[in-house]
């Protein structure tokens, strides 16, 4: 009886032992590393801490912390004025605008030192607020929105940070560059960037790095449709060198009482109206056309 009491006593610790050690595992992604998972079509990507803010560029807006080591009473949460200017204690103003953290750091040890309030100062600059440094992703992605910038972002980290692509998202983005002078007639920037792109010799497009006030826009996938006498007809998402028999072999096939002969395409012109030709099964299929594969006359 006794050997059985100190059985269930030992399996019951154990079982509480495993439950802590389970409740106590982190789940969040950011913490552990691991790969988000997304729906099929969409862009998998890892998912970014929220300690990415490094070496950030400070402008009008931001909060930073200054923290020198040892001295608490030095040590301030302070915001950058409209001017770019920051107010410490003992030091007083200091124009940070544009420059990085660390850049930060180095001034204001330079001039504790200066003033002779400390001999060797040790300090660190993080942003706690970046406000001045924002990026916006719209269109097919899971959190369109405005998003700072954490030192270095590229399109493909901003993307991941957006939530990847939504399955209605298209290959193709656009990066819009504002221009750099308000007061000129230089005009924004369209840059096209097709997902996928890569290229072992140099900086591929979704490694371009981004800039204040970027837009990057993930288009909706483009359809063509086709109807007649095919098994599935309906629209479907456009792909590179689509032709007429790429769309009937997605439409399911012809049917028995289909005619090869008497396939049309049915396009819409530049002013709006829609021209019928009559199509062989190489010729090329364009975004928004409807094939229709008629029946057989005989």
């Amino acid at each position: 009886m006794r050997r059985f009491i100190l059985l269930f006593i030992t399996a019951t610790l154990l079982a509480s032992a495993s439950s802590l050690s389970l409740a106590q595992t982190p789940s969040d992604p950011s913490k552990t590393g691991e790969v988000m998972s997304a729906p099929p079509g969409t862009l998998s990507t890892l998912a970014l801490p929220s300690s990415t803010v490094t070496n950030s560029r400070v402008g009008s807006g931001d909060l930073v912390r200054v923290t020198v080591f040892g001295q608490p009473d030095l040590s301030a949460e302070v915001g950058v004025n409209d001017k770019g200017m920051l107010t410490l204690p003992l030091i007083g103003a200091l124009d940070v605008n544009g420059m990085t953290t660390s850049e930060i750091s180095a001034r204001v040890a330079d001039a504790l030192r200066q003033g002779q309030y400390l001999l060797k100062p040790e300090v660190s600059v993080e942003v706690v607020q970046l406000r001045s440094q924002m990026v916006s992703v719209l269109g097919e992605v899971s959190r369109p929105g405005r998003y700072p910038i954490p030192g270095h972002l590229s399109v493909l980290e901003l993307l991941a940070t957006a939530g990847g692509l939504t399955v209605q998202a298209d290959q193709t983005v656009t990066l819009l560059r504002r221009k750099s002078n308000p007061g000129t007639t230089e005009s924004d920037t369209r840059i096209p960037i097709q997902l996928g792109e890569t290229s072992t010799t140099e900086r591929g497009p979704l490694d371009v790095e981004l800039t204040n006030g970027d837009v990057v826009y993930v288009n909706k996938k483009k359809l063509f449709y086709i109807h007649g006498e095919v098994n599935r007809p309906g629209g479907y998402p456009m792909e590179q060198d689509m032709n007429v028999m790429r769309a009937i072999s997605l439409g399911g096939g012809m049917t028995q009482r289909a005619s090869q002969r008497r396939i049309y395409i049915n396009r819409e012109t530049p002013d709006h109206s829609v021209q019928e030709m009559k199509a062989k099964l190489t010729d090329p299929v364009q975004p928004g056309d409807v094939v229709y594969v008629n029946e057989s006359l005989f």
